[in-house]
Formats: structure tokens, C-alpha cells, sequence
């Protein structure tokens, strides 16, 4: 039976279409404006979805968009494409090996620059209303995933903002760098065990177990041989005759694939296995800064804005923002990681104008919590209230932290030396 024809294909390239130009078109004047390119991107669903499109001219907006289930499928399945793209490619500035190597500081302020947000914001999340809960979530499952989506810090964001500023190769910016490594790991790692408490009532405790077992396992076997085995793949692909790097492309790409449907067989969402899987690659000698920056580049210019920008398309902004949720929330992620990452600074015998570089660093969640509220909303462990604070934090987060983080760079002495990689006086 064909579920498809000829008007459902016409139809999705029209939807394609309208969603990438816009959304790329906006993301340009956002960067222009020296605003991260995801705020065009999610700003393209908002104009086109039933935020403004919808109100000024609903039956055009149901056009374009319609309920229709298989055209929704369509348009879903490709968005899906975009969330683990996005965490294959932002798993390629975790260099697990440069991490470990790092030193007490990174590993402080990595785990504690977690943990506080969490201690800080579970207390204060569970006195919200349980009219922002989800349909599945409980009081234990709605507090504890807000508090995990308050820590996770944008990775990807911070390795922007450094290299706008021209310290990305400083020993203290490789600091912040590999402590947000340990951040993104420890941050992603507690987010599935959140994710496995709240599918744990259809478990037993063996399958339970076995779950735990199973991810704990194949996390520790991709961190210890995956690097290598990915290395050694590349050099057999580079040695084949086919096109490069459009070969090594696909092979990472294959891999993200790979480490996805495992992760999803054992009982944990597929974005935990492209996170790894771009880990991998991040932390593989043979993968060039070169290769990683194609990759990551073809998949921002076409799979990740059509993921944000659908999102707009799901809820209307402006019966889902609240101002006190969106404050509370934006306080917690922002306050919390700060408070967080000085702690661990400070743990770690950093100075004191370290210390608050490092606070300042962790503020961004960019992208990353913007993928934990849509899983969020997708489990119902949230309502649209929530996660449109959590989109509103996340973009304000990105948005104040590269002029904050310039601020206190300056404040520290950095000198920009033509042609030299910058350096950091500290007091």
C-alpha cells in the first residue's frame, strides 16, 4: 500500500523550501547583528507557524502546513534527522583524550559546574505549578529534568565564542574547553538516566538493569577503542580510491547511524549514541579540524536549521510564554552554571579572575537545551509554558555570553598580537 503520492512530495519540497530559505535568510541577519544564527533559525518557525503566519493569515499557514498525518511525517522524520546531525556535529568539539589529560581543574570544574545547577535548581523547580507538567511527568521526573536542562552547557557555543575572541588556542581557553567536555559528558550521561527513570514504569528492574548495564558499557568501550577504531577506519577509506573527503564524510556520518541505533536497541535515545559517535571523531588523531569543519558545516547548512525551524511550527509562542516560568528558569540556567563553574574554578586553585572567566563561559545552552526540551515535550514530561522558557533561556544565554566573556578577557589582559595566537595575562 502506497501511503505517499504525487501531492504529498509536492507539497514536503514547498515546506522545504520555505522553512530552509527562511530560516538561513534569517540566521544571516541574526549573525550580522552579532546574534547566533540559532535565533534566525527558530525565528523562521515562530514567522511561519501558528505564532504570526497563523494569526495573520491562518489559511494560508494551513496550507503550507497542514495536519495532514503523513505530510507531518514527512517533515517530522526530517527534523529527527536534524537533532542527531546536531549532536554528531557538536560532539566534535569533545576531545575526550584532552580532557582526561587536563587535570584536576577541568574535572572540578566540569562535574561541580553540573551538579550545582542541579542542587541550586531541583528545590526551586519543584514549587512551580503542576499545571506546567507534562501528561507523563510526576513531581521527582518534572524537577529533576529541569534541573539537568539548567546544567548542560552549548559546547558548541563556547568553541565559537572563544575563536571570535582569538583565544581558542590559549591554555586557559583549552581549559574552559575540556572542562565543558567533561560538562557535556557527565551533563548528557545524567540526562539519560533521567530519561530511563521516566520509561522505567514499562520495565522491570532486571530489564531495567540490563539497560543500565548495557549503555554504561558501550559508553565506556566507545571512550576507551572508538577514537582508534574510527582512525582506523578513516585510513582504510583514505586509501580506497573513492572521492575525498566526501569518503570520510560518509564514514562519520555512518558512524553517528551506527552508534544511534545502538543506543536506541539498548533502551536509550539515539541522541545519546550521536553525541558519542561525534566524541569519537573529535577525539580520533586522524580526523583533521579540516574534515570535522565539512562535515559539520554541510549538516548546519541544511539538517539542523530545518530542526529548529519546525520547532515554531509545533507551538504558538505567544499563548506558551509566561513570564514567571521564563524567569525562574533563565535565573536557575543561567546563575546556576555561573555559580557552578566558579565553584569548580575555585576547587581547582584558579585565580579569581579565572574563576569568573570560567562562570562566564558555562552560561551558554544554546542548542543543547533547546534538544533536551524537545525531547522533553516529546516524552510529555513538560507543556509548551516550559519549553518555551527553556528556548527563550537558551537563546539569552548565547546571546549575552560572547560580549560578557569579551569583557572579562579584556579585564584580564589580553593582547592581540598580529600574526601570534593570543595570549592571557592573569593577575
Amino acid at each position: 500500500m502506497h501511503y505517499l503520492d504525487e501531492s504529498h512530495i509536492l507539497l514536503f519540497l514547498v515546506q522545504v523550501l520555505v522553512l530552509l530559505g527562511t530560516a538561513r535568510t534569517l540566521s544571516v541577519f541574526c549573525e550580522a547583528l552579532k546574534i547566533p544564527a540559532i535565533a534566525g533559525e527558530i525565528l523562521a518557525g515562530i514567522v511561519l507557524g501558528p505564532t504570526l503566519l497563523g494569526r495573520i493569515s491562518p489559511s494560508l499557514q494551513s496550507w503550507i502546513f497542514p495536519l495532514d498525518q503523513t505530510q507531518s511525517t514527512m517533515l517530522e522524520t526530517v527534523s529527527w534527522l536534524g537533532v542527531f546531525f546536531l549532536l554528531l556535529s557538536s560532539g566534535f568539539h569533545v576531545d575526550v583524550r584532552q580532557a582526561l589529560r587536563s587535570g584536576r581543574s577541568a574535572m572540578f570544574i566540569g562535574i561541580v559546574g553540573v551538579l550545582v545547577p542541579i542542587a541550586i535548581g531541583y528545590p526551586i523547580f519543584s514549587t512551580l505549578d503542576a499545571s506546567y507538567w507534562g501528561d507523563q511527568a510526576t513531581a521527582i521526573s518534572f524537577a529533576l529534568f529541569l534541573s539537568v536542562a539548567a546544567s548542560i552547557t552549548a559546547i558548541s557555543v563556547v568553541a565559537r565564542v572563544l575563536g571570535d575572541l582569538k583565544i581558542s588556542k590559549t591554555p586557559q581557553a583549552s581549559l574552559a574547553l575540556s572542562a565543558c567536555a567533561i560538562n557535556d559528558i557527565f551533563g548528557w550521561f545524567l540526562f539519560t538516566v533521567v530519561m530511563s527513570l521516566v520509561t522505567a514504569h514499562a520495565m522491570s528492574a532486571a530489564e531495567l538493569a540490563s539497560t543500565a548495564l548495557g549503555i554504561v558499557g558501550f559508553v565506556f568501550l566507545s571512550f576507551a577503542v572508538g577514537a582508534k577504531v574510527l582512525s582506523a577506519a578513516l585510513k582504510r577509506v583514505k586509501a580506497t580510491s573513492l572521492t575525498q573527503p566526501a569518503a570520510a564524510q560518509t564514514l562519520i556520518v555512518s558512524a553517528g547511524l551506527l552508534c544511534g541505533a545502538i543506543t536506541q536497541w539498548l533502551g536509550i535515545h539515539a541522541i545519546l549514541g550521536f553525541f558519542i559517535a561525534g566524541t569519537m571523531a573529535g577525539s580520533a588523531k586522524d580526523v583533521s579540524d579540516e574534515l570535522r569543519n565539512s562535515v559539520s558545516d554541510t549538516l548546519h547548512a541544511i539538517f539542523v536549521p530545518l530542526f529548529f525551524a519546525t520547532l515554531g511550527l509545533k507551538i504558538d509562542f505567544l499563548v506558551g510564554l509566561e513570564l514567571w516560568p521564563t524567569v525562574v528558569f533563565c535565573s536557575v540556567a543561567i546563575l546556576g552554571k555561573f555559580i557552578g563553574a566558579w565553584l569548580g574554578s575555585k576547587l581547582g586553585k584558579e585565580s579569581s579572575q579565572m574563576s569568573v572567566l570560567i562562570g562566564l563561559i558555562f552560561i551558554p545552552g544554546g542548542a543543547m537545551e533547546i534538544v533536551v526540551a524537545t525531547l522533553a515535550l516529546e516524552l510529555q514530561l513538560i507543556g509548551q509554558t516550559i519549553f518555551v522558557a527553556i528556548v527563550f533561556a537558551a537563546l539569552a544565554s548565547s546571546i549575552i555570553a560572547g560580549p560578557l566573556i569579551g569583557i572579562q578577557t579584556r579585564r584580564m589582559g589580553i593582547h592581540k598580537n598580529a600574526g601570534q595566537q593570543t595570549a592571557l595575562e592573569l593577575p
